[in-house]
């Protein structure tokens, strides 16, 4: 029988909620750090809003909220769920040049996307606050080590030391950066699957027939172990651009 679940955006709560998928807790709430920059700010941003879900789980939202999505499966959802809290969300843009002005935003958020220090410090307003959670460059590993050996990852040396430098390259305080070291676990094999098929680069064009044997050798591992552990490390930057 296929238990693959249907997931739009980055909604995985069809997944967790049933237990058939969970990840490491962190040591800290990405979700009430945001919240407690919100109501000190007029302008904020959300980068890579996938499909709106974290953003409108924030709510009540600045005045003027953003959003970017460069995903784009991602970019109708985001739009439909956003709508009603007033959100503009941007779309088709190169992630050097974001069309969006200067000194404009008190509040950038961005949980797991790729951003440019550059356009960080352009966009914020002095006194601005940056705060991301990222996953490092290892993410996945286990997957791609089972179902596309031969891949190039990008990003592999993503890292909290790299994203720090990067940032003190402008004038940017730090106020705190941690890290997390951790896995997403998954119960069963299907699970892992519909993962596989949101988390599409991980390995490209994946059907059930082309990769049995990577399949099989995924369900001994749950069966020996209980779960597939990919890994999952992910670190946090909080940062005011200085006036």
């Amino acid at each position: 029988m296929n238990n693959e679940v249907n997931i739009t955006g980055w909604d995985f709560s069809k997944l967790t909620e049933t237990g058939r998928m969970n990840e490491t807790p962190l040591p800290w709430d990405y979700h009430a750090i945001v919240k407690q920059y919100i109501p000190g700010a007029g302008r904020m941003l959300d980068m890579g809003t996938g499909g709106g879900e974290f953003l409108k789980s924030l709510a009540p939202l600045p005045p003027e909220t953003y959003a970017t999505e460069g995903y784009a499966p991602n970019v109708k959802i985001s739009e439909e769920n956003l709508k009603p809290y007033g959100v503009k969300v941007i779309s088709g843009y190169k992630d050097s040049e974001l069309p969006l002005e200067d000194n404009f935003f008190d509040l950038v958020i961005n949980r797991h996307e790729y951003y440019e220090a550059a356009e960080i410090y352009r966009i914020l307003k002095p006194g601005g606050f940056f705060i991301t959670q990222q996953v490092k460059g290892n993410c996945d590993d286990t997957i791609i080590e089972l179902f596309n050996p031969e891949a190039k990852v990008e990003f592999k040396d993503w890292s909290l030391a790299k994203a720090l430098n990067e940032l003190k390259n402008f004038p940017f305080e730090i106020i705190k950066a941690d890290e997390s070291v951790g896995f997403t676990k998954f119960k069963d094999v299907d699970a892992l699957i519909s993962y596989i098929k949101v988390i599409n680069w991980l390995v490209p064009e994946f059907t059930r027939e082309r990769y049995l044997d990577a399949i099989d050798s995924a369900e001994n591992i749950i069966a020996d172990n209980g779960t597939f552990k990919s890994t999952f490390d992910r670190f946090l930057i909080i940062s005011e651009k200085m006036k």
